[in-house]
């Protein structure tokens, strides 16, 4: 499966439309202003987080969204709405609750990985802010654990997250400590 994961960043221009992927999953306000989505992300409480974050309109609004929304807590004035997975994703990858997921876009990885993308394509996960460095550490983690199970990432350039994913340079440079790059082939021998 072919996911693009689309949020609010510059690089979401950049989007080359629904029929490239299997799959579009979109963040937040998104779901007001795309009628291509498979699935909406709206990971703060709908009720007790969002209308504090977005004013009262939007939470209203969702009320009466026809797609999927995905979100921490579901009930059922929102009946589109399901709750991620928390539990499962924390058994899978192994992780304490609390430590892994910092922004929205770390949960849409982490559950494009659980569904089984083979390719996880993001548009507007840009995180180009000074001061959000916790939000960049997260979601450089969940694509070094897409990466690590095989899944190709793509990130446009502009993003911060570009040179983690498309530049040979940063890839091959070796590993921190190491006067040579360990093979790989060795490692799995031992």
């Amino acid at each position: 499966m072919r996911v693009a994961l689309l949020a609010k960043g510059q690089t979401l221009a950049k989007f080359p439309g629904r029929e490239h992927f299997d799959q579009t999953w979109g963040l937040n306000q998104q779901a007001q202003t795309r009628d291509d989505l498979d699935l909406c992300f709206v990971m703060d409480d709908l009720m007790l987080r969002l209308p504090a974050y977005s004013g009262p309109e939007f939470p209203e609004w969702l009320k009466t969204y026809p797609g999927r929304i995905m979100t921490s807590t579901a009930y059922p004035e929102w009946p589109t709405a399901e709750e991620f997975p928390i539990y499962a994703c924390a058994h899978k990858f192994g992780l304490p609750l609390g430590i892994s997921m910092y922004s929205s876009p770390d949960y849409m990885i982490a559950y494009a990985i659980m569904k089984g993308a083979k390719e996880i394509h993001l548009f507007g996960v840009d995180v180009l802010e000074l001061k959000a460095q916790e939000m960049r550490a997260a979601t450089a983690g969940w694509i070094f654990a897409a990466e690590a199970l095989e899944i190709k990432v793509v990130v446009p350039q502009g993003s911060f997250f570009y040179l983690y994913t498309n530049v040979p340079v940063v890839m091959e440079n070796g590993i921190y400590g190491y006067a040579q790059r360990p093979r790989i082939e060795r490692l799995v021998r031992r």
